[in-house]
């Protein structure tokens, strides 16, 4: 059995704050005591310490206990130092090794409302089709572009498609707004985006989101494969789907995300 170094103390001062931030009006003593199972003695001791840091307030008029003000200090302070390739990049190397494949990061870019590839790990197997960094693709017909775009309110998506158009790529491409907007309410439901030769003649994409800790989108998974690379393609397309939400859900949760 392995050691066990927690601190006692401060493995109460953090289940007292993940009560407190579940109450948005506040918890008396009484409250946390019986939830957390602290002493009161123990557990006033505690709450006077965070009250001097700002860490917890005090409301004497309902005598209830919240969340202080120096939380959010600290939780902008963290959020500014988040690195989203540093944070992702493991695991599009864990995704390439895992499955063989290529594994791109990519974002929106507010200005143009394109794709532009961020981050990329190669196959160690790697095969012809290769997106380089700093790639741009629209979004309307790619598996990021379409992730990136699926929770977007309808007079935003309705001015960026009467702005960007949707241009024909390849015959499969989406070119009917009831159409894209049809198929990015299936994507906002599963979660994934599969684009089956919509930009590509012989591609299928694939992309989950990455979220941060307010539940945005600020990110896509995601990974292509040549349409012709395997007899059993769904089966192959099923595959990389589960580990890409496997590995995008466990990046937008080191973003902050709760599930």
């Amino acid at each position: 059995m392995s050691p066990d170094y927690t601190v006692p103390s401060i493995d109460r001062a953090v289940q007292i704050l993940e009560i407190l931030s579940n109450s948005p009006n506040g918890v008396s003593l009484a409250e946390l005591s019986q939830k957390t199972k602290i002493p009161k003695s123990t557990l006033f001791r505690i709450l006077f310490t965070m009250q001097r840091y700002s860490i917890v307030n005090e409301d004497r008029e309902r005598k209830v206990f919240t969340l202080g003000m120096k939380l959010i200090y600290w939780g902008n302070a963290a959020h500014e130092k988040i690195d989203l390739k540093s944070i992702a990049h493991p695991h599009l190397v864990s995704l390439s090794y895992e499955t063989k494949e290529s594994f791109y990061l990519a974002v929106l870019d507010d200005d143009t409302k394109e794709v532009i590839i961020i981050d990329r790990v190669d196959t160690p197997e790697v095969w012809g089709i290769v997106a380089r960094l700093g790639t741009r693709s629209p979004f309307h017909c790619t598996a990021t572009g379409q992730v990136m775009t699926a929770d977007m309110r309808e007079e935003d998506l309705d001015k960026l498609i009467s702005e960007k158009g949707l241009k024909k790529f390849t015959p499969k491409t989406i070119t009917s707004k009831t159409a894209l907007k049809r198929k990015l309410k299936k994507v906002r439901e599963q979660g994934v985006a599969v684009c089956d030769r919509e930009y590509k003649n012989d591609l299928i994409a694939i992309a989950v989101p990455t979220y941060d800790h307010t539940g945005k989108v600020v990110a896509s998974l995601m990974t292509a494969i040549p349409k012709n690379k395997t007899n059993n393609t769904d089966k192959v397309v099923e595959e990389l789907v589960k580990a890409l939400r496997r590995e995008g859900l466990n990046i937008s949760r080191k973003l902050g995300y709760k599930d």
